[in-house]
């Protein structure tokens, strides 16, 4: 990888957690977000057709009203991660 940082492993991306998003944003559903970091780390595990692109592509729906969903600045450089690493493969 290019910018320094290891290349995250499977178990990196299973034991990934996130901070609530600021009231002022709604943040991404949590429920989506985990949903998608599983199917990344079958990916990093050798299983899977998970491309880098499709991490890039991806677009999570926010929590119902009232709801904080997840830090998305937090979730977006998680994602930028596993694109590079999957790039590196």
């Amino acid at each position: 990888m290019t910018t320094g940082e290891p290349a995250l492993t499977a178990d990196d991306v299973r034991t990934a957690t996130f901070d609530r998003s600021p009231w002022i944003k709604k943040g991404y559903e949590e429920k989506a977000v985990y949903d998608f970091l599983q199917l990344a780390a079958r990916r990093l595990d050798g299983r899977g057709h998970l491309s880098a692109e499709d991490v890039r592509g991806v677009a999570f729906s926010k929590p119902p009203m009232g709801k904080r969903g997840l830090d998305t600045d937090q979730v977006d450089a998680m994602l930028d991660r596993i694109a590079r690493t999957l790039d590196a493969l």
